[in-house]
């Protein structure tokens, strides 16, 4: 482990982002991404610093130095994956336009219904009457509800509670830093 704190604190969040509930998963996806750029964060200034070290060293300990800054850039690499599938999960709940709703709402079956329509007065389905008729703030809301319960569903299995193996940096040399 190279930072002991931060990967109890990281794993903690992500075990939070797999338990989270349709109305939790936002903010869980949130605070997931602060703890991973917080980490990357660290990651880089690791990096620096072995890049750094690496020039006042001999040739013997260079290989060492080269073999662990290498295990850090593959490190970095998947808090950025990591952090980009994150962000793309968070964006599909909260940037969700009329006709993202609509789309939403109609592949869902919404209320039974697969023919919802964005209109200038708001989302209906096909024949409905105005009573029928959602803001389509409320259309939006629907939608980003109906994909966060979509994805808690998808993602109620046991292997997804699981955490994430991101820090795979281990072994004696890592541990020596």
């Amino acid at each position: 482990m190279l930072f002991p704190e931060l990967e109890e604190r990281f794993h903690k969040a992500r075990r939070a982002l797999d338990g989270a509930t349709s109305e939790t998963i936002i903010e869980r996806c949130r605070q997931y991404l602060a703890l991973l750029a917080e980490y990357r964060s660290e990651l880089y200034k690791l990096a620096d610093t072995l890049g750094d070290s690496l020039r006042s060293v001999g040739s013997s300990s260079r290989e060492d130095f080269v073999s662990i800054r290498r295990e850090v850039r593959v490190a970095i690499e998947e808090f950025t994956e990591e952090h980009n599938r994150t962000v793309t999960l968070l964006h599909s709940f909260t940037k969700v336009s009329g006709y993202n709703a609509v789309a939403t709402l109609n592949r869902q079956k919404y209320r039974g219904r697969d023919n919802w329509e964005l209109r200038a007065s708001g989302v209906r389905f096909g024949g409905g009457s105005h009573a029928d008729l959602m803001t389509i703030q409320e259309a939006v809301d629907m939608a980003s509800l109906l994909r966060r319960e979509e994805y808690i569903a998808g993602n109620s299995t046991p292997s997804a509670s699981e955490p994430n193996n991101l820090t795979g940096i281990s072994g004696p040399k890592a541990q020596s830093l």
